[in-house]
């Protein structure tokens, strides 16, 4: 029917496949701050194998794996600047530094043990307008 809206997308949660899910799951509580909602493993006693992790509406899975592949998540944020320094004094690695991109985002990028590649943004339009250069937006 028209105007109906079939199969709305609530999430999108990527699945990084990691070599070591503890040590994967405490860089992202412990240096990116997410929260594990949910952890698998196959038994009583067997390791985890897989976790879900959460910040805000924003979901990361991970796979245990003996062939991990580089994989990539691009995660928007309210308050960009605040949560890059918050992750820069716990001693995230970050890959690229904040920085104005000319596709108007503001953005950093941090690399998880496995080099999976998460890139954090905001619109620019939504802050105060100045741009990290000093340039201002529609000059």
């Amino acid at each position: 029917m028209a105007g109906e809206r079939e199969g709305a997308f609530c999430v999108v949660a990527p699945i990084f496949p990691v070599t070591d899910v503890l040590v994967s799951t405490r860089f992202y509580a412990d240096r990116l701050m997410f929260d594990v909602a949910f952890e698998w493993a196959d038994g009583a006693g067997a390791p985890v194998r897989y976790v879900i992790l959460r910040r805000g509406d924003a979901e990361l899975h991970l796979s245990a794996s003996d062939r991990p592949h580089k994989a990539a998540a691009y995660i928007f944020v309210d308050g960009i600047q605040a949560y890059h320094q918050a992750v820069v004094a716990a001693g995230a690695p970050i890959a690229v530094d904040l920085q104005d991109q000319p596709w108007d985002m503001r953005e950093f990028e941090v690399h998880d043990p496995d080099r999976n590649v998460l890139i954090f943004g905001e619109h620019i339009d939504r802050l105060d307008g100045d741009r990290l250069d000093g340039d201002r937006l529609n000059d």
